[in-house]
């Protein structure tokens, strides 16, 4: 999930006791940094019983300002069991973005969809460290990055971070549409540099394929959709 300073998003979660043994006052509920804040009660249980779920809803909001950070916003369940205290989590990956983006994701970032051959490898110069491997060379090996979310349907800059020593091709499909070629050509498999294009979407939720059927592509570092008339 990529959110913008100041935004808010639902949050909601189950908890489910698969125990053989009852718990008690269990309380469920998100846990965020600092500067952060969540809307709504913990969900609570004087007694749960085995097979018994407790679910809840919340409204999450991000700071006024920030940069891009990633974090991960845990879901706790918190019980008591035999005298002692004890806890159980999951946690909701969000990418931050500063303002005048729509959308900043790494490659490798596990709310993506991986096909293939698709992998991550070591890019000490590339944003997280790493990138993606061995996109291309056949159509099962692609990325695909989910919940792409627009306020507005419209044109969009796509900026491909990369590395690439020598020319090839990333396609982009944008909603299973007609793919989009993109060549691009570089020095270097350890230093990354930037290709662009122009890709549309729709109001609300999109998804963006970086992929290439026929021929390896370059390796993938992240991708970014600046707002319209904001720089890069």
């Amino acid at each position: 999930m990529t959110i913008r300073p100041g935004q808010s998003f639902e949050v909601t979660g189950t908890f489910r006791l698969d125990d053989a043994d009852p718990v008690r006052n269990v309380s469920f509920a998100p846990r965020v940094p600092e500067g952060w804040t969540v809307e709504g009660e913990p969900v609570t249980a004087d007694w749960l019983q085995p097979g018994e779920t407790l679910e809840g809803t919340w409204t999450v909001t991000s700071p006024a300002e920030g940069g891009f950070t990633a974090v991960d916003l845990p879901v706790v369940a918190s019980f008591e069991a035999f005298g002692r205290q004890h806890e159980a989590q999951a946690a909701v990956e969000v990418q931050t973005i500063p303002a005048g983006w729509l959308y900043v994701m790494e490659g490798e970032a596990s709310t993506n969809t991986f096909s293939g051959s698709v992998g991550p490898g070591g890019c000490d110069a590339c944003s997280g460290g790493e990138k993606l491997r061995r996109v291309g060379n056949g159509p099962s090996n692609y990325v695909q990055f989910e919940d792409v979310v627009a306020d507005e349907a419209g044109d969009y800059t796509l900026l491909i971070d990369n590395t690439v020593n020598g020319t090839r091709s990333f396609f982009v499909t944008v909603n299973g549409g007609t793919p989009i070629e993109v060549s691009i050509t570089g020095t270097s498999w350890d230093e990354p540099n930037t290709a662009s294009t122009t890709i549309p979407l729709r109001e609300g939720t999109n998804t963006i394929k970086i992929h290439n059927d026929t021929a390896y592509g370059p390796d993938l570092d992240r991708i970014r959709i600046p707002l319209p008339d904001d720089g890069s």
